[in-house]
């Protein structure tokens, strides 16, 4: 099956006036197809960098970023459509966090392969087993909160969503064939209330107190100012991620922090000499210092 049949009509929805163009469709739709694209920062710190929709015909791709304000209202109209999405328990918890919205009903195609029994159910591997297509994932870590995006981008972004319907039904298709397996059939059984777990789980969901690495900092006993330096280089690294700054994911790593924190730099150019990247050094070097000379 050739890739480009996924490869639905794309409208970009960053305005006003063309997210009032695609709602009717929306709701007008029996369930939707929805994917996102945040920033690098992992999903209890990240910003939404891209909503994609699609229905059986068309996706749309709505910008977070030109029209943060009706992102809200936008999502709570969507939940009343039952949504499909692959692995619930990630993007739930991105709509929970920023938004406090979640659908009213959501089928997780990533769930429903694992019960069916596929070992490795992400998407890439689904799409090539179940609808016969190669989905290049060159895309996958790319910098979201640029813009514009690349073609590139927008035409991987919409083909994510594009093809949960065909995967969805390609599933449903194969458990409905193997209900009967002694295996699979008590599994397939279980399925509706494993994803009302999981939609409970994600509706509780609450943000963690402090970063892992805050608190690892905390058991290696280095005190409190270093404990209090590793929060605030966690939080520069998120604050400069969900801005676009992918070399600060990339160079303020756990073990970076780890290192700096257990042999901190007694100099400037002693911490100068511990960042290997030159843009990012240039740009971020006194921020960086302040926090370590106690400034």
């Amino acid at each position: 099956m050739a890739l480009a049949q996924f490869d639905l009509p794309t409208d970009y929805v960053d305005s006003p006036s063309t997210l009032a163009e695609a709602l009717p469709h929306w709701f007008a739709a029996n369930i939707l197809a929805v994917d996102i694209e945040c920033s690098l920062t992992g999903f209890h710190h990240c910003v939404l960098a891209l909503l994609q929709v699609a229905t059986h015909d068309r996706a749309w791709l709505v910008d977070p970023l030109a029209i943060p304000d009706l992102m809200r209202p936008t999502l709570r109209a969507m939940a009343e459509v039952p949504w499909i999405v692959h692995d619930f328990s990630g993007d739930g918890i991105v709509f929970k966090r920023i938004y406090d919205v979640l659908p009213a009903s959501v089928m997780d195609t990533m769930l429903l392969a694992r019960t069916l029994g596929y070992p490795q159910p992400g998407l890439k591997t689904m799409a090539k087993l179940k609808l016969g297509v190669e989905i290049p994932k060159e895309e996958q870590d790319s910098n979201w909160m640029y813009r514009p995006l690349r073609p590139a981008q927008v035409s991987y972004a919409a083909r994510d969503a594009a093809l949960l319907l065909p995967l969805l039904r390609a599933l449903a298709a194969e458990a409905e064939a193997r209900r009967d397996d002694p295996e699979i059939g008590p599994r397939l059984a279980q399925l509706p209330g494993e994803m009302r777990r999981t939609l409970q789980r994600v509706r509780t969901y609450r943000p963690p107190t402090d970063h892992p690495v805050v608190d690892k900092i905390r058991q290696m006993g280095l005190g409190e100012a270093a404990v209090e330096r590793a929060r605030k280089l966690t939080h520069l690294r998120n604050v400069w991620g969900n801005q676009g700054d992918v070399a600060a994911v990339m160079e303020l790593g756990n073990r970076w922090i780890l290192a700096r924190l257990e042999h901190p730099p007694r100099t400037r150019e002693a911490l100068e000499r511990c960042i290997p990247n030159p843009r990012f050094r240039r740009n971020r070097l006194d921020a960086l210092w302040e926090i370590f000379s106690g400034n």
